[in-house]
């Protein structure tokens, strides 16, 4: 069984701790220690937006307020670093380094520049590094990527992506409202959607964005991405408050329309056939991408579903995306780097 340790212990890792409860279960990985620089971040349970079905347990795990000491103190064979955005890079680059494998929260980072030190240590330590874009282990969208590569119901003629919640304050001294250390909507909500948008059809020919800046930056976001003749949007938008917090996405093929709202899929085939809801496995997206990365890290898999690398495209899309918003919606023409 592999040793794990968690680097930060806000909601996210809260969440992420479920998904350990359960492997450990399984005989997978046992999430032995945990560091935050903060004590009550232990005693303190953080409610997020994406919400793991693994329920809660007991398990004990060695709790720590200094890093280097649980360092020396640990037989650890990864770390799943859980702190603000604006620290992913340097802690990351430090991990791997001193030779631990890293699972790293999403965004990547704050900018592609931030990403190269990461990539390049991945490649230098000969450690594993996959950034926790966790759309892409949630069973409600693996059921989707399922439909387009098997071309289950035709060719796909449009799509539509959404997340809504409210402003996430939630965060250690307020630092989600701060752009400068989250990226504001657009990096830290909107990216599960653009991230799966790439994973779903590839890197788009060009985008459009417009955005608006209310309660940090790029807070109400819309996007066009462009695949030729078939039109996808994305919209993200975490100003609403009071509003319970909402993901969907409508993706309309030539023999039916797949949907998934209020935490459900619908099938509504363009034929005489009744709407129908597929049978979709009730598991943890965070269960799931742990369990994918320990498999990486065992040597069972080889990390085509999710690489570093592939997220750091992400955050390219994502500046010119800003970009984009800065320029009224301007189409922007790119090649990844």
């Amino acid at each position: 069984m592999l040793n794990a340790a968690i680097i930060g212990f806000g909601g996210i890792a809260q969440a992420h701790k479920k998904g350990y409860d359960l492997l450990e279960k399984e005989g997978k990985v046992k999430l032995v220690a945990a560091c935050d620089i903060r004590k009550e971040a232990f005693e303190k349970q953080v409610e997020i937006n994406l919400k793991s079905d693994t329920p809660a347990t007991t398990n004990t795990f060695h709790q720590y307020t200094n890093l280097d000491e649980m360092l020396a103190n640990e037989s650890i064979d990864f770390v799943d670093i859980c702190v603000p955005t604006y620290l992913h890079s340097e802690l990351a680059v430090k991990m791997l380094n001193l030779g631990y494998h890293v699972l790293s929260e999403k965004p990547m980072s704050l900018s592609t520049q931030a990403c190269i030190p990461m990539l390049e240590a991945e490649k230098t330590s000969g450690k594993h590094l996959m950034i926790a874009q966790c759309l892409r282990f949630f069973p409600e969208y693996e059921y989707l990527k399922e439909c387009i590569d098997e071309n289950r119901f035709g060719k796909v003629l449009s799509a539509f992506f959404s997340r809504l919640s409210t402003p996430p304050l939630w965060g250690w001294q307020n630092w989600f409202m701060n752009p400068e250390l989250s990226g504001g909507c657009i990096t830290d909500l909107h990216i599960h959607d653009i991230d799966i948008v790439r994973y779903l059809f590839g890197e788009p020919e060009a985008v459009s964005c417009r955005a608006s800046h209310s309660v940090s930056a790029y807070d109400t976001v819309q996007t066009a991405l462009f695949y030729g003749g078939t039109p996808i949007t994305a919209v993200g938008d975490w100003t609403l408050s009071k509003m319970t917090f909402s993901a969907s996405y409508r993706v309309d093929f030539e023999g039916a329309t797949v949907c998934y709202e209020n935490g459900k899929v619908t099938v509504y085939p363009k034929n005489e056939q009744n709407a129908f809801s597929p049978d979709i496995p009730k598991i943890s997206g965070y269960a799931a991408e742990i369990s994918y990365f320990c498999d990486v890290i065992s040597g069972k898999t080889e990390n085509l579903k999710n690489p570093a690398s592939s997220a750091a495209r992400s955050i390219q899309l994502i500046e010119a995306m800003k970009l984009s918003a800065d320029q009224d919606g301007e189409k922007i023409k790119f090649e990844f780097a």
